[in-house]
């Protein structure tokens, strides 16, 4: 083989092997691109309103405008539009009520994440506020580390994180900002 035939040959090979080393890296962006890219919904369903029982009595009732559930190892359901979950007792009272901007539920660990305007109520009318909220179902507790603001007949507390189980009997605050009594009306 000349000179000349070997040196093409060799060319050609050097850029076989480099369009190939090139292809590969192109081919391996794409598919990293991909998977950086939104999932979509499996399932999507408007004004929803599910009823969920315990041995047979209502629980609990959720609603919301739009849930969207995904698949894949870490299934959840995604509530962008916001919703509402109201408790009961066994005896069908209502015990208390939770409504949030947005939340997205874990359905491995039956976690809920509630963002933007959390607004928790319990039977005895105290109310909790705050812009995000845990909701363990499994452990009946609920949780936060940001600022709380829980307002009762006769005391408004405002403070930063606390622990509750879901009936709202708050068990730990983790720091009080300040605590102060609403004015009493006068009753001439």
């Amino acid at each position: 083989m000349s000179f000349n035939k070997r040196n093409t040959l060799v060319r050609f090979f050097f850029l076989c092997a480099t369009s190939m080393f090139f292809s590969c890296q192109t081919e391996s962006r794409e598919r990293q691109n991909f998977s950086k890219q939104p999932q979509k919904p499996l399932a999507s369903s408007t004004h929803v309103e599910w009823l969920y029982t315990k041995n047979g009595q209502a629980s609990f009732v959720l609603k919301s405008p739009l849930i969207d559930r995904y698949g894949g190892g870490d299934p959840y359901l995604e509530f962008p539009k916001g919703l509402e979950i109201n408790s009961f007792e066994i005896t069908g009272q209502k015990d208390a009520s939770l409504s949030a901007d947005y939340a997205i539920q874990n359905l491995n660990t039956s976690i809920i994440e509630a963002r933007g305007m959390v607004d928790l109520e319990n039977a005895e009318g105290e109310k909790l506020e705050t812009e995000y909220l845990i909701w363990d179902e499994k452990e009946e507790q609920i949780h936060t580390k940001e600022n709380v603001k829980i307002t009762k007949s006769n005391q408004v507390i405002m403070g930063e994180g606390f622990i509750s189980y879901i009936d709202y009997h708050i068990k730990q605050h983790k720091k009080q900002f300040f605590s102060f009594q609403p004015p009493q009306e006068s009753q001439s």
